[in-house]
């Protein structure tokens, strides 16, 4: 208890190190930047505009750091209360950026702005705080996505000593291998998280390159939700099926956004089904690829179907879409099993419910492709 309270602080203490790091060298460069589009072309050798480009990245370091608790309060609430607090945060600090520089540029330079020319200088307040929000929520994800690497290095660490010792100490046998069967499964689970982040945040850059900031603003609190059930700590390696629905609805509430109209679901899944145990986001990775192989490869809508289904014998989850199907190398990689996301799902069946699991794909009846998973009771 006290090494993770001292790992903790540790953590906690690099991650003030880096957000000043990141503040004052942000505005620092905000404040050269302006010298040298501004200053030095339209005031060459005038005083006040470069005490006032300074001034200005000052004001900018102490009025954005509200926006951090801001952030932080609310990095815990839903999708819809965290866009609307953050946004209200940043237009409000802008709108005090706006007001702080305008009055130190009227009593430094004694011109006065009238109100009807701040349009300028309120749009570039908001483009600059939206820009440092967008910054830190990115950042604070790609913090999080190394800390899933090592724990996804630790969980592996953890498979091998146990299996080492499920070897070696035959007294010791089953606990050890009930020790190395969840350490697989941590490992499986957090295997594929690294990849998915990493292109979620290369979408988000390219949203708010494109100037549709409210957009990413949305794809990062639905990035958080998804990775506060991808990083669980409750220790959990199970959930129902209708948690994990739930958890893949969020998944593709973020893809949504980057496809729009081009991208369609359609759920069917019996009542019955819902309290059926799952290794948790044992389905992600089957609709992270159909989106690529399907969704990704056209700008017609492609529409993923998902079935859950029981009988007297078990349950059949089947997963279909009608996109273009497969290439011929992709058909290869399949036969060769190089899907990492496909191999991911098998051997976490295996590992949970050996030979009670089957797990089949191919052509989908569609023309797209399909996958089934039977679990028998």
């Amino acid at each position: 208890m006290e090494l993770n309270t001292m790992a903790s602080k540790q953590q906690a203490e690099l991650n003030d190190r880096q957000y000043w790091l990141f503040q004052f060298a942000g505005w620092t460069a905000l404040a050269v930047f302006s010298v040298l589009s501004l200053n030095i072309w339209y005031t060459p050798g005038e005083f006040a505009p470069l005490v006032h480009s300074a001034l200005q990245s000052v004001a900018g370091i102490i009025i954005s750091h509200p926006l951090r608790y801001v952030a932080r309060r609310t990095w815990t609430r839903k999708i819809s209360t965290r866009a609307i607090v953050n946004v209200l945060a940043v237009l409000i600090a802008a709108g005090l950026w706006t007001v702080w520089r305008v009055s130190s540029f009227t009593w430094l330079t004694g011109e006065v702005i009238e109100f009807s020319d701040w349009g300028g200088w309120i749009n570039l307040s908001v483009i600059v705080f939206v820009a440092w929000s967008v910054s830190y929520h990115a950042l604070k994800y790609y913090r999080l996505s190394i800390q899933q690497r090592q724990l996804a290095a630790e969980a592996q660490t953890l498979a091998l000593k146990a299996q080492a010792e499920a070897q070696h100490e035959n007294l010791k046998r089953l606990e050890a291998e009930k020790l190395f069967q969840e350490s697989q499964l941590r490992m499986l689970k957090y295997q594929l998280n690294p990849h998915f982040f990493l292109n979620a945040l290369n979408s988000v850059s390219a949203l708010v390159q494109r100037g549709k900031a409210a957009d990413a603003t949305e794809m990062l609190a639905r990035i958080g939700d998804f990775l506060r059930v991808s990083l669980d700590d409750d220790g959990d390696l199970f959930h129902s099926l209708e948690e994990e629905i739930d958890a893949i609805e969020t998944y593709l509430g973020i893809e949504k956004i980057r496809f729009g109209d081009r991208l369609a679901t359609e759920f069917d899944v019996d009542a019955a089904t819902k309290n059926t145990k799952l290794p948790v986001l044992l389905l992600q990775p089957l609709f992270e690829n159909a989106i690529k192989h399907a969704v990704s490869k056209r700008t017609s809508r492609t529409t993923l179907s998902f079935s859950a289904t029981q009988d007297a014998n078990g349950v059949t989850l089947v997963l279909t879409d009608d996109g273009p199907g497969l290439t011929d190398a992709e058909e290869e990689a399949l036969a060769s099993n190089q899907s990492i996301g496909l191999a991911n799902v098998r051997n976490r069946l295996n590992s949970t419910f050996g030979d009670n699991a089957s797990f089949r794909y191919g052509k989908g009846t569609k023309g797209g492709f399909e996958v089934s998973i039977r679990i028998e009771d």
